[in-house]
Order: structure tokens, then sequence, then C-alpha cells
């Protein structure tokens, strides 16, 4: 049987992402029914053409977004063909947030440069009055057409001459100012709060007007400390778990 072909209109879609979405059609479909298992990762390279390590992101992304669950020497099995979608973030490096930012999707819907107001100054640790860019818009999983996230994110004007390559890019926009001007992010600083949604916030998230979510605001920054980008993040509670590995350190 020649391998299966996978038809994303948009060439920089990972590919396994385009393998996720393909098996998400077939089991929304109903071909691959509730209960029943998903070909084995080896199954999956022979009918697309692809690595094993594509194959396993691919049912990676299904199970995050609780199409599947996968059982250790047992296979993978459909759990449900109209899941409730929860992402589950597992933060132990800068690299698992440039993953995040891959297999996730920003959808920008407002850009604005403007200067620093006071709030905003304390708040992004800048000068009142700094030019800044603001990009606003809703964070979707690959597989899922409700938004698990709103972030705001600010960019200092210095990096206005990549803005049309920032709003047009797929994945980390951090990774792209890197390699754009040739700046590194040695640190990322991460505070966390538990909240409630105004109206507006639960509005654009489709959840009931209050409910708890997590602010989580990051802020990306040089070798020498100057301050990159900041992002401002709310996660609603019943689409989004926060998970960290902390290992002990070893005394000599």
């Amino acid at each position: 049987m020649p391998p299966r072909r996978l038809t994303a209109n948009d060439p920089s879609i990972p590919l396994y992402q385009q393998v996720a979405d393909s098996l998400r059609g077939d089991i929304e479909n109903g071909f691959y029914a509730v209960g029943s298992s998903l070909p084995t990762e080896n199954q999956l390279c022979d009918q697309f053409d692809i690595s094993r390590h594509t194959a396993r992101d691919a049912l990676r992304l299904l199970e995050q977004a609780g199409y599947v669950s996968r059982r250790r020497g047992a296979g993978t099995y459909v759990e449900s063909n109209r899941p409730k979608a929860k992402y589950v973030q597992m933060l132990s490096s800068i690299d698992d947030l440039f993953r995040y930012a891959h297999e996730t999707r920003f959808e920008i819907e407002d850009v604005r440069r403007l200067k620093a107001s006071q709030a905003l100054a304390d708040f992004l640790i800048c000068e009142p009055g700094a030019p800044l860019i603001r990009l606003r818009g809703r964070r979707f999983q690959a597989l899922s057409s409700r938004p698990f996230s709103l972030t705001e994110l600010y960019l200092a004007r210095r990096f206005d001459s990549a803005l049309d390559a920032i709003v047009d890019h797929r994945g980390p926009i951090c990774a792209l100012i890197e390699e754009h001007f040739k700046v590194r992010i040695a640190r990322i600083g991460q505070d966390i709060q538990a909240i409630n949604l105004t109206k507006a916030e639960a509005e654009r998230l489709d959840v009931k007007d209050g409910a708890a979510a997590l602010k989580v605001v990051r802020r990306y920054y040089e070798d020498d400390g100057s301050l990159i980008e900041v992002s401002s993040n709310l996660y609603p509670g019943t689409r989004f778990t926060y998970t960290s590995w902390l290992d002990r350190e070893e005394k000599a």
C-alpha cells in the first residue's frame, strides 16, 4: 500500500501535526471508533512514510487533545471523538517553552504600537514612555477550535523592523527574534497568579463570567539582562494544567 498523502495548505505546519490532524479526522468521522485501537507507531511510519519520532509526536498531540489514551505495552486507544480540550503544559527548560509555542497556535487579533503608561511600565519593568509593540490574541491547541489562552505580548520597539515577519510567523516569536536580530534568550522569569476572569475575558474564552483561571506572566531576558519580551497569558482552569518536575540536588 502506498503511503497516505498529507494535504496541508501551509507547508510551515510541522509534519507530526499534519499526521495528527489526519488521524483526528479519521477519529471524528468514525473510521477509528471510540474504544478501538489506533495503528502502532511502526504501522503509522509505513502509512505516512514518516519516522518513528514523528509518529510518536503525532500520537502525543492526540493524547493531549483528549482523543486517545496510550497504555504502555498495550497500544493507543480512542477515548473520544469530540473531546473537551484541555492543554497540559510541562515545563522544565527554555526548550520546553519553545516546544509549547510550536505545538500550539497563536492567532493574533490586534497589533499596536504604543508608549508605556506608568502602570504598564511598572508591569513590564521598563521606563514610562518606552516605545513598545503589543500583540494581542488567543492561543489554541493544534487540534482544537476552542482557545485555551488569552495572550498579550509586548516587545521593545527595536524589533519593529521584523514586525511583518512576527505577525506571519508560526512558532515561538522569541525564536524568530533570536534568529533575526542575533540575540540570545538566556533566562525566562515566570510569575503565576490565581485569578477570576472578567466578563470580557470569559466571553473571548467561551467560559462563564468569573471562571477561575491562571495568569502567567513571562519575561524573556538576554545574557546581559536586557529585556526582550514580556507575555501575559490567561488560562481558564477547565482547559489548562501546568506541570513541572523538581529534582533534588545531589550533595558532593
